[in-house]
């Protein structure tokens, strides 16, 4: 079986940047480098086995340890490398349906974008990249979850030349039913 070994290395060219937008620890609070990256790790390993026992389309996780997560290796390519898909809508359609899924279970991405969705051969969708994940009670929820849609929106526009008649919104679209 071949794996991805990730390394979290959180802070070190931009610490302010980090402590801010991320909530590892107080704002007043002091930590390494190496301690927030931990933190990091723990949380996207945490998010990750949540999610792949719930199905949704995730490395399946392994271990991890100190600011390391080992973890499946998805087969396909970044969403940003790919020139062309012989269904955008389709797969369109699939990501937009990935984050209301993912907001009935109470979360939100906050980095849903062509850098952390792989794609395979058979254009399934696999999401990666958890540390940053917000709940959807956060009091930033609407403006994350509505980022969310209007990047993979504006990409969709940009590469494919596909526009779509309809995205999800928070206010209308969202509603939690299941529990992690």
């Amino acid at each position: 079986e071949e794996v991805c070994l990730k390394l979290h290395r959180l802070g070190r060219a931009c610490f302010r940047t980090v402590k801010n937008n991320r909530d590892y620890i107080r704002q007043d609070q002091h930590a390494s480098w190496l301690y927030l990256s931990r933190l990091s790790a723990l949380k996207e390993y945490a998010f990750m086995s949540a999610l792949y026992s719930k199905g949704f389309p995730v490395p399946k996780p392994i271990d991890v340890n100190r600011h390391c997560v080992v973890m499946s290796l998805s087969m396909g390519y970044q969403l940003n490398s790919i020139q062309e898909l012989r269904h955008p809508g389709k797969v369109f359609d699939t990501l937009m349906q990935l984050i209301c899924r993912l907001a009935s279970y109470g979360l939100i991405h906050c980095d849903f974008n062509e850098f952390n969705l792989m794609v395979n051969d058979e254009e399934k969708v696999t999401l990666i990249d958890f540390p940053q994940m917000v709940s959807t009670s956060h009091p930033n929820a609407e403006d994350y979850f509505d980022r969310d849609v209007e990047c993979i929106r504006t990409f969709f526009r940009r590469r494919f030349g596909f526009v779509a008649a309809e995205v999800p919104r928070f206010t209308q679209d969202v509603s939690r039913k299941h529990t992690l």
